[in-house]
């Protein structure tokens, strides 16, 4: 007779031996001396015997420009899937400088994110921000505990996200340098050498790194809001996660159109007057070479301006317009021409030259100026009967405007835009 319960035994036995076995394949890679299966660290995680928790200190610097005193640092830690643990520590930047530290933190694995917020120095206008960013950085923890944050960690960090998400096999150090060659390619700049990892970059240092994180960062802050700055980091992101591409061509031709009237000698002393502020000598890079490249070189459109010129004045057509008011116009209250322009806040310099090129005499007055009507504009109303006049915003001004009538004649107008000393537009006008 057999057994009634002979059945359920053998069945126990045998899941008894299939539990067994699984837990041996899990701890049969628990001590490979590779960090594998679903382990945070080495041998440890995971379905491994706990990681060793060691006291960690971590430091760096937040910057766009530096980051003021009380912004906020949040730090993360990652699995070995690179997502959040549930673990996180805040800390504050207590100066200036951007700098901040965390202090003999227990971390398990060697992976972690950033989070800045806070206030910032804007390095193109030369004064701090009036609303608070957000920059993000994802890193390993390097020997020298070292990470800094700045706008090439946040470009790349989303990217950096996917990569490993999508490719796993990928690994972190293939993916992060695969995301920084897609930003640079980006901005059309090419290294002789591969370019240090975005987190150890600093725009205090004199790297050939240092000053492309300058100069990518002048092109994306421009003549910007910092709301602008910041909704023009989240349209690049979001465009390059998946494919590494700029594509959406609004933001190919904002990144051009600032580039265009960025003076970088401006920018290059506001970071050296800032850090002498501090008591820290900063050795800062020549980076303008990077700006140039970028505009002679990349395909993005050049149609966008970050000095604009309306059509109209106030009461009639804008001069300064580049696609109309060419002539011949008939003298006259026709002849009558506003030089309207509206700058970005904080571009210091707009200058326009009008030059008579002809020979015709033009009585009193070539270009005579409307008394009454000027607006945002220096300009010498005295000098009457001068062939050419020069135009020049006045420092702080934003919305220009002035009332010209021409004599019959044939003009030039020339457009030095912030901070050319070459003619960056020309027109020709002919009053008959």
């Amino acid at each position: 007779m057999r057994n009634a319960f002979s059945m359920p035994l053998i069945a126990f036995a045998c899941l008894t031996l299939l539990i067994s076995s699984c837990g041996k394949e899990e701890i049969a890679t628990c001590n490979d001396g590779i960090r594998n299966g679903n382990e945070i660290g080495v041998d440890c995680g995971g379905s491994c015997a706990p990681c060793p928790v060691d006291p960690t200190t971590l430091r760096g610097v937040v910057q766009k420009g530096p980051f003021l005193n009380g912004s906020s640092v949040l730090l993360n830690e990652l699995d070995s899937n690179y997502v959040q643990t549930g673990i996180s520590f805040n800390t504050q930047i207590l100066e200036n400088n951007g700098t901040f530290s965390f202090l003999t933190i227990p971390l398990a694995s060697p992976y972690v994110s950033l989070r800045a917020d806070g206030f910032y120095f804007n390095e193109v206008t030369g004064d701090n921000s009036t609303t608070q960013i957000t920059l993000n950085a994802i890193s390993d923890i390097p020997t020298d505990g070292t990470i800094n944050v700045n706008v090439l960690t946040h470009l790349e960090n989303a990217r950096v996200e996917y990569l490993l998400a999508s490719n796993p096999a990928l690994g972190f150090l293939a993916a992060k340098a695969q995301a920084q060659s897609e930003i640079l390619a980006m901005f059309n700049i090419s290294t002789s050498a591969p370019l240090d990892r975005a987190e150890t970059l600093n725009i205090a240092n004199n790297s050939e790194g240092d000053a492309i994180l300058i100069a990518v960062a002048s092109i994306l802050q421009g003549y910007r809001s910092e709301n602008d700055f910041s909704d023009l980091m989240a349209g690049i992101i979001s465009d390059i996660r998946t494919d590494g591409i700029l594509n959406n061509v609004d933001l190919q031709t904002e990144l051009v159109a600032h580039t265009k009237v960025l003076d970088t000698n401006s920018i290059r002393q506001n970071i050296i007057d800032r850090y002498n502020e501090l008591g820290i000598t900063a050795n800062v890079p020549q980076f303008g070479s990077y700006l140039t490249g970028f505009l002679t070189t990349t395909s993005f459109p050049s149609t966008g301006e970050a000095i604009t010129y309306p059509a109209m004045g106030n009461t009639s057509l804008n001069l300064l317009d580049p696609t109309t008011v060419t002539g011949p116009i008939p003298p006259g209250s026709s002849s009558s021409l506003h030089l309207r322009a509206t700058l970005p806040a904080g571009c210091p310099g707009l200058r326009i030259t009008i030059s008579k090129t002809d020979v015709l005499p033009c009585g009193s007055c070539c270009i005579c100026d409307i008394l009454g009507t000027g607006e945002g504009w220096d300009w010498p109303f005295s000098n009457f009967g001068a062939p050419t006049k020069t135009y020049t915003n006045i420092a702080g001004e934003t919305e220009l405007d002035l009332l010209l009538t021409f004599n019959p004649g044939t003009y030039l107008i020339e457009y030095f835009e912030n901070p050319s000393n070459v003619p960056t537009k020309t027109k020709t006008l002919v009053v008959n």
